[in-house]
């Protein structure tokens, strides 16, 4: 018979971790706009077919520039029922030259060594007092996902343990 092995307390720790980023993931999801970090300025580039298969296949983003800001934002809009979509969306009646604000979050742990340059977490896009952009709630529902996944995972190496085949 196996010698159950020493994996217990390393593989909670790994769970709590998965728990702390979903708990983040679905705060972020929830927060308010006025919570967030926000650039004001008027857009040099957008770019509305974006289709390069090497970063993404669909066309289901644009990528607007704000001048004088050092990144790229990468808007998600989608285009699939069910690919958590933003909640309203408006961005192919921006053009070049006009004046927004956008609206937008860190890059994750995960997202810092990807695609340097670009920021993917846009929250909300405003041009004078008019929203072309509201996220999605792929934020909130992904983090209630590893919120449940990191439970699961804590309760079966209880079970696991309980049975002696992990230490």
């Amino acid at each position: 018979m196996r010698k159950p092995t020493k994996i217990f307390y390393r593989s909670l720790v790994s769970c709590l971790l998965i728990i702390g980023f979903g708990i983040y993931l679905s705060i972020r999801g929830v927060t308010p706009k006025t919570e967030f970090a926000s650039v004001t300025g008027k857009i040099d580039y957008l770019d509305k077919t974006f289709e390069d298969i090497t970063y993404r296949d669909k066309g289901d983003h644009r990528f607007i520039h704000i001048a004088d800001y050092p990144l790229v934002f990468d808007v998600f809009i989608g285009m699939e029922t069910f690919d958590l979509s933003p909640k309203f969306e408006q961005i192919d009646q921006l053009a070049v030259g006009d004046e927004i604000t956008i609206y937008y979050a860190d890059n994750t742990p995960l997202q810092r060594n990807e695609h340097i340059g670009i920021n993917k977490t846009v929250q909300f896009i405003d041009m004078d007092d008019d929203v072309y952009f509201i996220r999605g709630n792929k934020d909130k529902y992904g983090g209630y996902a590893l919120i449940a996944v990191g439970l699961l995972l804590v309760f079966t190496l209880f079970i696991l343990k309980r049975f002696g085949k992990i230490k």
